[in-house]
């Protein structure tokens, strides 16, 4: 993703299926009157349109502390003391950073022990300081040196992971780290889980006898109370010193009880949706900044010691604890297939891209063959053998690869034509996806599937309402990889989740042509939002998906089989409150943006019907963005029975700012209820800020 996104039209949109009837509109903006008509009708002989099960997936990439901090279950923050290295080729200015090509980030550290402090008690004195000498491994150049003077009672290092550590009274939590002293120097090594102020020990060992050369360390803790702002301390109680590296702190229950997992609240809010796909690592990060600190795969699997973390371009240090291989686990894990984002040879071109040398572009290529190989090569090959070696012998689901992330340009066409040809020559039924261009530039070719984006404000998707129904079917299908409503809705309310309900309805209808799509970005950790809008909220000890969460959740667990013809007769009207579609574009145009705009024009109701034919049901979706209620008459034609009985299930508010947060998640949840069926046609009322389920059985002719 770029700091100031761009849309790029991949076709202007003329007809409709929804069809408004303006003219019947009448009183203040938002309200209606009785004698208006609304009519929604469902024609089963015509053509269905087939539905792809991997429509409605995710997008993830480390933003937001969304991976440290967030989705993946490690509890120390900085366990392998490398987060203040500065990339290689950036250059430090007071408290600036620069990369090779002058684009500026702001440091992102204030100590060369980031997240780690000096512990003392009684009198204890003491330091800790980060060292180079005999490190630990070539990929993990600094350890923390721990020198106690006077031990007082205790004297050690203390870290409080991602804004506190999470324990659960009862638990039990896996630490594990490396040690060495100097000589035959031993000590009992005191560790614990804590406070934040050392007032309340939840959990106490002592790891005997540590000292000698690197080795590693492990002890179990069960935690005998609950603190979502703990931290974990390790302490001497005589003097002297000692070297540590590659802390880990791990709750034992994890996703699947997968070894460096995930947490199991927030990796449940992803299995929940069944999503089709998991796009993975980025995004910009994808990119990096400059090349050399773009994320390079091969540095983010097996052990954790030997892995090696860079600046992650959204203004903090990524591990890659969360690496290649957990991607790929936790895409099988919750039933997704796999989609890997490669580098092309460039970095992000939203800050000063560098582009690598002609003669460089086999590596890059290679890289991204690598990575492949390693996701589905058999046990034989090299990379399929160390995947056996990481625990998965059998080949993971990996069936997309897309090249690039939002690049664009004749450098980018050179590039991509090289990995396309490369790629498909060599695993041929890996589908590939080629970022969007702008429309002034040409299209790479030959494309299978166009990567498309949109960030815009609520009147923008309303407006988009019927964009992809005129569309060219004779050019490649389209993934619209990252899209949401990310300004002008607070932290994600719920009329940004209905404008983005409306513009999912028309991909749905054009499911022909709209294979798959994925919000963006996908999690937050709320102690460092680096994205206005995000779909799932977290801290160390608290899960929750917004508004637009539960709409996501609507869509993929009542996706049709197939689209049918469906026709919507409704009013339109100003709805207060919300702007039509804002300009786009960068510099001087973003002044525009914040001029006062008219109020958008919306329908009052959206409707979209499918089958979902295995089970023998109808599947009608609506949107009510309104603040007043709409009774609608729906007319079911070439079905042979339609059921006495249908599932209503509704996501609606009185208020079109309602928002769930981390203290009051569900202010906008689904409530379920029935609602007789009097045949083929029936009214139903539909309620404001609304986005409605009927589930109806049906049988076709």
């Amino acid at each position: 993703m770029q700091t100031m996104k761009l849309t790029i039209a991949v076709c202007l949109a003329i007809a409709i299926i929804n069809v408004s009837i303006a003219e019947n509109a009448s009183g203040p903006a938002g309200t209606f009157e009785a004698a208006e008509r609304v009519a929604v009708h469902i024609d089963a002989n015509a053509p269905g349109v087939p539905v792809s099960p991997e429509l409605y997936g995710y997008f993830f990439e480390e933003i937001n502390h969304a991976g440290d901090g967030g989705l993946y279950a490690e509890l120390v923050e900085n366990r392998d003391f490398e987060a203040n290295t500065i990339p290689q080729g950036w250059r430090v200015d007071a408290n600036n950073v620069f990369t090779p090509m002058g684009w500026r980030t702001r440091l992102w550290f204030d100590s060369n022990t980031p997240s780690w402090e000096l512990v003392t008690s009684d009198g204890a004195e003491g330091t800790i300081q980060q060292d180079i000498i005999l490190p630990l491994n070539e990929r993990n150049p600094h350890s923390l040196r721990l020198t106690v003077k006077n031990a007082g009672k205790r004297c050690g290092a203390g870290n409080d992971g991602y804004w506190g550590m999470n324990f659960r009274a009862g638990e039990s939590y896996d630490l594990t780290f490396y040690a060495r002293t100097e000589g035959n120097a031993k000590f009992d090594v005191t560790v614990s889980l804590e406070s934040q102020s050392g007032d309340k020990v939840y959990a106490k060992a002592t790891v005997a006898g540590v000292g000698g050369a690197w080795k590693k360390y492990s002890q179990s803790l069960k935690a005998d109370a609950s603190d979502p702002k703990g931290r974990l301390v390790l302490s001497l109680s005589q003097p002297g010193t000692i070297w540590f590296d590659v802390v880990s702190l791990f709750p034992q229950k994890t996703f699947k009880n997968r070894p460096n997992g995930m947490r199991p609240d927030v990796a449940q809010l992803l299995a929940d949706i069944k999503p089709g796909f998991l796009r993975f690592p980025g995004g910009c990060v994808v990119e990096g900044a400059s090349l050399n600190n773009r994320i390079r795969w091969k540095d983010s699997i097996g052990d954790i010691a030997q892995r090696h973390g860079d600046f992650g371009l959204w203004g903090y240090y990524n591990t890659y604890g969360l690496g290649f291989h957990e991607y790929l686990q936790l895409a099988e894990d919750i039933g997704a297939v796999g989609m890997f984002v490669c580098n092309a040879g460039m970095s992000c071109q939203a800050r000063r891209s560098e582009v690598c040398k002609e003669e460089d572009i086999q590596n890059y290529l290679q890289e991204a063959l690598d990575a492949i190989e390693y996701a589905i090569g058999p046990v034989s090959s090299k990379w399929g053998a160390l995947r056996a070696a990481n625990g998965h012998p059998e080949p993971f689901n990996l069936k997309y690869v897309e090249i690039g992330n939002e690049n664009w340009g004749p450098d980018y066409l050179a590039r991509y034509k090289i990995f396309y040809d490369a790629i498909k020559a060599k695993y041929p039924k890996i589908i590939t996806i080629a970022d969007a261009q702008r429309p002034d530039q040409p299209k790479p070719e030959p494309i299978e599937i166009v990567d498309d984006h949109f960030y815009v404000n609520p009147g923008r998707f309303f407006a988009m309402a019927n964009h992809y129904d005129n569309a060219d079917r004779k050019g490649p299908k389209i993934y619209v990889g990252e899209y949401a409503v990310n300004r002008g809705v607070g932290t994600g309310n719920l009329i940004g989740a209905l404008a983005e309900a409306v513009f999912m309805l028309n991909m749905e209808s054009n499911s022909d042509l709209v294979v798959m799509c994925s919000y963006a970005p996908l999690f937050e950790n709320v102690n460092k939002r680096d994205w206005p809008v995000n779909l799932i909220l977290l801290d160390s000890s608290r899960s929750v998906g917004r508004s637009s969460y539960q709409v996501q959740k609507l869509f993929a667990l009542n996706r049709p089989d197939v689209v049918l013809k469906t026709h919507v007769l409704s009013p339109q009207v100003e709805l207060a409150g919300v702007p039509a579609s804002m300009p786009r574009g960068r510099g001087r145009d973003a002044a525009a943006q914040q001029q006062p705009s008219k109020p958008a024009q919306v329908q009052q109701i959206y409707a979209l019907a499918g089958l979902e034919q295995k089970k023998g049901e109808l599947i009608i979706k609506a949107v009510n963005p309104t603040p007043s209620p709409a009774t609608a008459t729906i007319t079911i034609k070439g079905l042979a029975k339609v059921g006495n009985k249908a599932k209503v299930i509704t996501l609606s508010h009185a208020d079109a700012t309602a928002e769930n947060t981390l203290d009051n998640p569900n202010v906008v949840v689904p409530v379920e209820s029935e609602l007789a069926v009097a045949g083929a046609e029936f009214s139903y009322e539909f309620k404001p800020n609304s986005l409605t389920i009927l589930r109806l059985p049906a049988t076709q002719q």
